[in-house]
C-alpha cells in the first residue's frame, strides 16, 4: 500500500497593508477628536463676554479730566469782574457852573418890533424839566420863574410869569449864550402876550446880560 505523503504545512497568509494603513488614520482622527471635544464644550458653556465700552481701560498716557489745565490765564467765572457802567454826567450839572449867578441888562426888539425893557435872571443849577432860578423885567412889574428847556450851554429857560404889573408876557423861551467876554446874550425865542403870540422876527428881541 501506498503511504500518502504527509502533508506539508499551508503556507502563512500575506499580511494585508491596506488595512494597517486605515486602522491607523481611524485611531489619528480619534485621537484628534478626543482633544477637540473638550475645547468645543467649554466654548459653549463659557463664552467669553464681550468688553463693555463704559468699562473700557484707555491705553497709554491719559490725564483725568478733572486735571486739565488750560491754556492760557483763564479767569474763573466766579472771580470775573462785572463790566461796570461808567455815571454819565449828573442831571444837576445840565446848567454849566458860568451860567450860574444874578445877571442884569436891557433887551432891545427888533424892527418891526419897537422898544426895550431891562430884566434881571438868577439862575441856578438843576436839570432839564426843573425850575432853576427866578426873573423880573421892568423892575418889578413883571415876576416869576425860570424852567429848564434844554441844557448844557447854550441853554434854553422858560420865563413863566406868577406876577403881571401889567403889559407882561405869560410864558416867553429864551435862549442864553455865554460868549467870549464872560457875558450872556439874551435872545428872545417866543413870547405869548395878551394881545397874541410873538415870535418874528426871528429873534424877536436880543440884548447883553452882565454878572451881577
Amino acid at each position: 500500500m501506498t503511504v500518502p505523503p504527509v502533508p506539508s504545512a499551508p503556507p502563512p497568509p500575506k499580511k494585508d497593508h491596506r488595512v494597517q494603513i486605515f486602522v491607523a488614520v481611524i485611531g489619528a482622527c480619534a485621537a484628534i477628536l478626543a482633544a477637540l471635544i473638550p475645547v468645543v464644550v467649554s466654548r459653549f458653556d463659557d463664552p467669553e463676554p464681550t468688553p463693555s465700552p463704559t468699562t473700557a481701560t484707555p491705553t497709554g498716557d491719559v490725564t483725568p479730566i478733572g486735571d486739565v489745565t488750560p491754556a492760557g490765564d483763564v479767569t474763573p467765572a466766579g472771580d470775573e469782574t462785572p463790566e461796570t457802567t461808567p455815571p454819565g454826567p449828573d442831571p444837576a450839572l445840565a446848567v454849566p457852573e458860568d451860567y450860574r449867578g444874578s445877571w442884569s441888562g436891557q433887551v432891545d426888539w427888533r424892527p418891526p418890533l419897537q422898544g426895550s425893557y431891562s430884566t434881571t435872571l438868577t439862575i441856578s443849577a438843576g436839570s432839564v424839566g426843573a425850575m432853576v432860578g427866578q426873573f423880573s423885567a421892568q423892575g418889578d412889574t413883571c415876576r416869576g420863574v425860570l424852567g429848564l428847556e434844554a441844557g448844557g450851554g447854550p441853554i434854553v429857560l422858560r420865563l413863566r410869569t406868577t406876577y403881571d404889573g401889567g403889559g407882561c408876557s405869560s410864558l416867553a423861551d429864551v435862549k442864553l449864550t455865554l460868549d467870549d467876554d464872560g457875558d450872556l446874550r439874551y435872545e428872545l425865542i417866543a413870547a405869548q402876550f395878551p394881545q397874541g403870540f410873538v415870535n418874528q422876527p426871528a429873534p424877536p428881541a436880543t440884548g447883553t446880560l452882565t454878572r451881577d
